[in-house]
């Protein structure tokens, strides 16, 4: 897979990410490829300024990180790794998303997402990738940006869609590349229904689809 900028401005590398953010993606991909891997992918991929001097975890933008950052992050790691860039991105999204689940409570609506676990799967993975948007949508409206996000129910899956994803931003490619936040929803789906769920990402931006979409499996992965 060769992953390169897109030709013409994709607005959506404009868009700010909450600064928690980048500090969980760096965090977790200094657990999974260690320090001096992280360093050496950041100095080689113009993002020296994040080498010991990460993001403060706050649900700010003060630190005016962009989502075209954000994507170059997990663009290089694919890079980097090569074939194997795949699976260390899939487990940095979901450490991340650990990472998250633990400190964004309120913002994201946890007291309502264990009340879920009472719901039908469908339900319940509906209602929590909801919930899930609502908390972005609450951050982006505070500084005047909209990622375009929505869930539908497509039967057996439920289907999480960003059309405006900071994941790829700025980047085109011949498959999906969105694999941190497949890993994010990955770990999600996991917590909500304390199973394993298959997550696809069907669409991607980086292929020139309209926007990014990833089904949920209803159905849990076999043990």
């Amino acid at each position: 897979m060769e992953i390169k900028p897109k030709t013409s401005h994709d607005p959506a590398t404009d868009l700010h990410m909450a600064d928690a953010y980048m500090r969980w993606q760096l965090l977790a991909a200094e657990e999974v490829v260690g320090k001096q891997g992280l360093v050496t992918v950041l100095r080689e991929n113009g993002l020296e300024k994040f080498i010991d001097h990460y993001p403060p975890e706050e649900f700010n933008f003060n630190s005016k990180i962009t989502a075209g950052e954000y994507s170059a992050l997990s663009a290089a790691l694919m890079t980097f790794y090569g074939r194997a860039g795949r699976g260390m991105t899939l487990r940095i999204g979901r450490l991340s998303c650990k990472m998250a689940i633990e400190k964004q409570g309120a913002l994201f609506n946890v007291a309502g997402s264990l009340a879920l676990k009472l719901l039908p799967v469908g339900q319940q993975l509906k209602m929590g990738l909801e919930n899930m948007q609502s908390g972005f949508r609450k951050l982006g409206e505070g500084i005047g940006e909209d990622y375009e996000l929505a869930v539908e129910d497509r039967g057996e899956t439920i289907a999480y869609i960003a059309k405006a994803c900071p994941m790829c931003a700025g980047k085109q490619a011949d498959a999906a590349i969105c694999n941190i936040f497949t890993g994010n929803l990955e770990e999600g789906a996991r917590w909500l229904t304390g199973k394993e769920h298959q997550v696809v990402e069907t669409s991607c931006r980086a292929k020139g689809d309209p926007a990014c979409v990833w089904e949920v499996s209803k159905a849990a992965k076999a043990e």
